[in-house]
């Protein structure tokens, strides 16, 4: 991806099992993903 791309859309659940989509916030909101691999693993 390239700056200022559109990220795929992608659904998240949520510790509530809500489930979201990158999509449900186009046009209306900025959205900040980060990753870290490895989180919360023993690995």
């Amino acid at each position: 991806m390239q700056v200022g791309e559109f990220a795929p859309d992608v659904v998240f659940t949520t510790p509530s099992r809500e489930e979201f989509s990158l999509k449900d916030f186009v046009g209306s909101k900025n959205i900040i993903l980060a990753f870290y691999p490895r989180a919360f693993t023993g690995g």
